[in-house]
């Protein structure tokens, strides 16, 4: 007689709660408060048992089934693990906890929407260092194949390092581009299934035929508004229209800035009139700092 094997326990995503410890291959993480959430998840502070600073980023269903949100998880996991960098947000661990997906990933202090907003920023001063750092996370991701796809303020963290020998000394800043969540092989690309955020299209997002495919030249065109965003003192947006007849990029030729025409040339509309590297953007920065 045989016996009918039970069919196996649905799965059920249990996030976190603050205050609970998860032990991973016998190292605890701490769990803290809620501090984000996106389209595919939540964001929670956490330590561990080296008093860093993380966060433990955790992946939810959004309709979605288990395999669904695993392959996601491990798709990001995949990219952050090919890309370190020191200007690359830092993955420390990735693990499943009752059937729920956990990336831990370093902690940073903001992101580059407060430093573009400080009352009285100064853009001018701030822009080579932004740049350099930014430029640096973002030729490696292309050299190793991988287009970003999404560069923005929010998604820029600014690292404050502390002394812990002399902690009353100035902490030192960098830039680090994070959230790889849409980042893909630039040979991958479709533009049709890329999923980009409306005031920041490139031109070639709109018409790929007129301006060019989608590449990495989607990217320097990405830092490009971001530059300008830290030059303006807040982040511009542009209707479709205005993108195509290239406003943006008039809006930096427009500015007083030693840097503005460094700027336009990275928000041409046609792709391949772009600077065509992160390197030679640099290049291009530093010439005229």
């Amino acid at each position: 007689m045989s016996v009918p094997i039970p069919p196996h326990a649905p799965k059920t995503f249990k996030p976190p709660t603050r205050g609970q410890s998860i032990l991973v291959d016998g190292k605890y993480y701490f769990i803290g408060d809620k501090i984000g959430q996106g389209s595919f998840g939540e964001v929670f502070a956490c330590q561990d048992e080296w008093s860093n600073q993380l966060v433990a980023k955790v992946l939810l269903p959004r309709n979605r089934t288990y395999d669904e949100v695993r392959e996601s998880w491990l798709q990001e996991l995949r990219k952050l693990l090919d890309l370190r960098h020191p200007n690359i947000t830092h993955v420390y661990a990735a693990f499943e906890c009752d059937d729920t997906f956990y990336l831990v990933i370093e902690r940073c202090s903001m992101t580059l929407e407060t430093v573009i907003n400080l009352p009285g920023g100064n853009g001018e001063t701030w822009l080579p260092y932004v740049a350099r750092d930014i430029l640096q996370g973002l030729e490696y991701m292309h050299v190793n194949g991988y287009v970003h796809k999404d560069i923005h303020a929010g998604n820029v963290f600014v690292s404050q390092t502390i002394d812990r020998m002399v902690p009353t000394k100035d902490p030192v800043w960098s830039f680090k581009v994070g959230d790889l969540g849409i980042s893909r092989l630039e040979n991958d690309i479709e533009i049709f299934n890329t999923l980009l955020a409306q005031w920041m299209l490139p031109p070639e997002a709109i018409d790929p035929n007129e301006f060019g495919p989608v590449s990495r030249a989607l990217d320097i065109y990405h830092v490009g508004l971001l530059l300008l965003a830290l030059l303006l003192g807040y982040s511009p947006s542009f209707t479709r229209d205005e993108i195509v007849a290239g406003a943006p990029r008039q809006a930096a030729e427009g500015l007083r800035s030693k840097y503005g025409l460094v700027i336009a040339k990275a928000l041409r509309r046609h792709a391949a009139a772009r600077v065509p590297t992160a390197v030679q953007f640099w290049r291009e920065i530093a010439s005229v700092g």
